[in-house]
C-alpha cells in the first residue's frame, strides 16, 4: 500500500468540488430560505406586538370614553334633578298663588253672599217684627221707630255671629 500522491490530490479535489457544488447548491439555497423564514417570522411578531398595542390603546379608549361618559350621563342627571327641583318650587309656588287668590276670591263671595243674606233677613225679620208689633199692640207703628228698633235687634244679632 502505498500512497499515492496524485490519487490523494483527486479526491481532494473531488471533495472540494463535491463540498462547493453542494454549498452553492443545497446550503445557500437554504440558508436564503431559512434567513427568509426567520425574517417573516419576525415581521409576524412585530405586526402581533403592534396589534395588542393598538389593542390595548383601543382598551384604553373604551374605558376612558366610558369613564366620559359615565360623568357626562351623571352631570346630566344632576342638571335634571336641580332643574326638575326649580320647576318643583315654582309649581308650588304658583300653586299656592293660585290658592291664596282662589281662597281670596271665594272669601269676597262669602261676604257679599253673607251681606246679601243680612239684607233679606234684616227685611224679613222686619216685616215679622212689624206685623208681630202690630198684632200685640193692636197699633202700627211709625216706620222710623221699627226700624231703630229693628236695628238695634240686627246688630246685636250679627255681634253674636
Amino acid at each position: 500500500m502505498e500512497i499515492q500522491l496524485p490519487q490523494i490530490l483527486f479526491q481532494i479535489v473531488n471533495f472540494s468540488v463535491v463540498v462547493g457544488a453542494l454549498t452553492y447548491l443545497l446550503f445557500k439555497p437554504v440558508q436564503k430560505i431559512l434567513d427568509e423564514r426567520s425574517n417573516k417570522i419576525a415581521e409576524a411578531q412585530k405586526a402581533a406586538q403592534a396589534v395588542i398595542e393598538e389593542k390595548d390603546a383601543i382598551e384604553t379608549l373604551k374605558k376612558q370614553s366610558k369613564r366620559d361618559a359615565e360623568k357626562a350621563a351623571a352631570a346630566i342627571l344632576d342638571e335634571a334633578k336641580k332643574d326638575a327641583d326649580v320647576r318643583s318650587q315654582e309649581l308650588i309656588q304658583k300653586t299656592q298663588e293660585h290658592g291664596k287668590a282662589q281662597l281670596t276670591k271665594l272669601q269676597a263671595e262669602w261676604q257679599n253672599e253673607k251681606k246679601e243674606m243680612v239684607k233679606e233677613l234684616k227685611a224679613q225679620f222686619t216685616d215679622a217684627v212689624i206685623a208681630t208689633s202690630a198684632k200685640v199692640l193692636g197699633e202700627k207703628l211709625d216706620s222710623k221707630a221699627h226700624s231703630k228698633l229693628i236695628d238695634q235687634e240686627m246688630n246685636t244679632i250679627l255681634k253674636a255671629l
